[in-house]
């Protein structure tokens, strides 16, 4: 066994000093070397990879999105000219502004087709034209009344508050007070009209 111990000892010893068994082990080591600087430089360009993978992907996702809106848009344009002759008439008959004399002449005009005669007309509060200007204030359906006091017999009157509120500007009629006045022996019958014009204005 020492024999044998000894030959193996004496081998190892012979190959080891050899040129060949020198030449592997600083290959091994230069092999070595080369994987970890190789690891240390490579890292970078690939954090650098998968960010730009990363942007890709949200950039394609952006895309994705905006293309949808543009067929949203679209779609709300094409809506849009569909129903703009019928917006139009949705603006006369509730308009963005007060617009408080044109529905006094819609009012004297109804009356004078009617052969009714008005005695009075008045109201509380004249709206501003320019209160329902563009600002931050969110718009909103507002009502003012006005008092409209008219003079004709029965079926006129009731002809005339059918017009008001047969006409393509909105107006409510709130209440109609029937009364009998007598003027040097002759009686005739009166109404008080309330009528409420509709129009979008400022909350605010």
């Amino acid at each position: 066994m020492n024999i044998r111990n000894q030959n193996i000892t004496r081998l190892l010893t012979d190959f080891y000093q050899k040129p060949v068994a020198q030449v592997s082990s600083e290959l091994v080591f230069s092999i070595v070397t080369i994987i970890v600087f190789a690891a240390f430089a490579i890292r970078p360009t690939l954090l650098t990879m998968s960010d730009l993978i990363k942007e890709m992907n949200d950039k394609e996702t952006l895309n994705q999105a905006l293309t949808q809106k543009v067929a949203s848009l679209s779609s709300a344009q094409a809506q849009y000219a569909n129903i703009q002759d019928q917006l139009t008439v949705l603006d006369q008959a509730i308009p963005p502004a007060p617009k408080l004399g044109e529905a006094v002449a819609i009012i004297e005009k109804l009356a004078s087709e009617d052969k009714l005669l008005i005695k009075s007309m008045h109201t509380n509060e004249v709206p501003r034209e320019d209160s329902t200007a563009t600002g931050s204030a969110e718009k909103t359906r507002v009502s003012k009344p006005v008092t409209v006091t008219v003079e004709g017999d029965y079926p006129t009157i009731r002809k005339f508050v059918t017009d008001l509120q047969s006409v393509r500007r909105a107006f409510v009629i709130d209440s109609v007070v029937f009364s009998i006045s007598d003027e040097h022996g002759a009686k005739t019958l009166n109404a008080v009209i309330t009528v409420n014009m509709q129009y979008f204005g400022n909350s605010l």
